[in-house]
């Protein structure tokens, strides 16, 4: 295993994978790094869906991509990257999960004022263990909006009292990519 510092200093958002399969084994390790975490009041306020049924990540994607184009709309002279991220949604036939292998929904108990949080760390272990095992991975916000549809989230099978948090995808990576550049932080001390 890596060192975590170099595990978190190159670890990428991935969105091209190869055809690999993603076992069950690794996607129960996952979701155990997951669970350790930290979490307010040590509620452990998550729960997993996970989806490996091309249909239904389709779906889900298609989903996904009617919720986000009018979003996006308003910002396409502002950005080019949401210029081009409309161009993809309205593209026939292009996935928002990338032909990623497996998607990982994390829920969040509606009921804990921390969830969101607490599963954003969970994600956070996740992708890092992935990593560490030389999967991919990348957290598709952009699909979040269909997800918010409670009727829909039902309909996927998620348990009565949980909203969608982070809806990830894993897999192996079909090539290289590239590290974005880095910004310093602004930081003032206080002393």
């Amino acid at each position: 295993m890596k060192d975590i510092v170099d595990i978190i200093k190159t670890r990428r958002s991935v969105r091209e994978y190869s055809e690999k399969q993603v076992s069950d084994e690794d996607i129960k390790f996952l979701i155990d790094c997951a669970r350790f975490a930290p979490s307010g009041f040590n509620m452990q306020p998550w729960s997993f869906l996970v989806v490996k049924n091309k249909d239904v990540m389709r779906k889900i994607s298609e989903q996904g991509k009617k919720s986000m184009i009018p979003l996006l709309e308003p910002m396409k002279g502002a950005s080019k990257k949401a210029a081009d991220f409309l161009v993809f949604l309205k593209t026939k036939g292009t996935s928002m999960f990338y032909d990623a292998p497996v998607l990982i929904i994390i829920l969040g108990n509606k009921s804990v004022m921390t969830a969101d949080w607490d599963c954003a760390m969970a994600a956070q272990n996740m992708m890092l263990a992935a990593h560490s095992k030389g999967m991919g991975s990348c957290w598709i916000g952009g699909v979040l909006p269909a997800l918010m549809d409670e009727k829909f989230l039902k309909e996927l099978g998620a348990p009565e009292g949980c909203k969608a948090v982070a809806p990830l995808i894993f897999g192996y990576l079909k090539g290289k990519t590239e590290m974005p550049g880095r910004a310093e932080p602004e930081v003032k001390w206080l002393r």
